[in-house]
């Protein structure tokens, strides 16, 4: 197991609730942009609000597993996981 400088275990990231996170965070950039979109009548805006909505989660999705991985390098340095609320 991983140690840090002060020789106490540093916990190891979980999988289940950051995976938790991203997936409601995906939903809501959805969500969001589908409500704002959707009244659209025209098949062209309608087909662009929901491509925005896809690389809005896409994009998302991709911030949370680099989140995650920059954890497990730390996780692997021995350095605290913890950094802030957002990192």
């Amino acid at each position: 197991m991983a140690k840090n400088n002060s020789g106490s275990k540093t916990p190891s990231p979980g999988f289940v609730l950051p995976g938790l996170r991203a997936g409601v965070e995906m939903a809501l950039v959805g969500i969001i942009v589908a409500l704002v979109g959707l009244p659209a009548q025209e098949p062209l805006v309608l087909g662009v609000v929901l491509l925005t909505a896809l690389l809005g989660m896409t994009v998302v999705l991709f911030w949370a597993m680099n989140r995650h991985m920059r954890k497990w390098i730390r996780y692997a340095q021995g350095k605290p996981t913890r950094t802030s609320l957002f990192d």
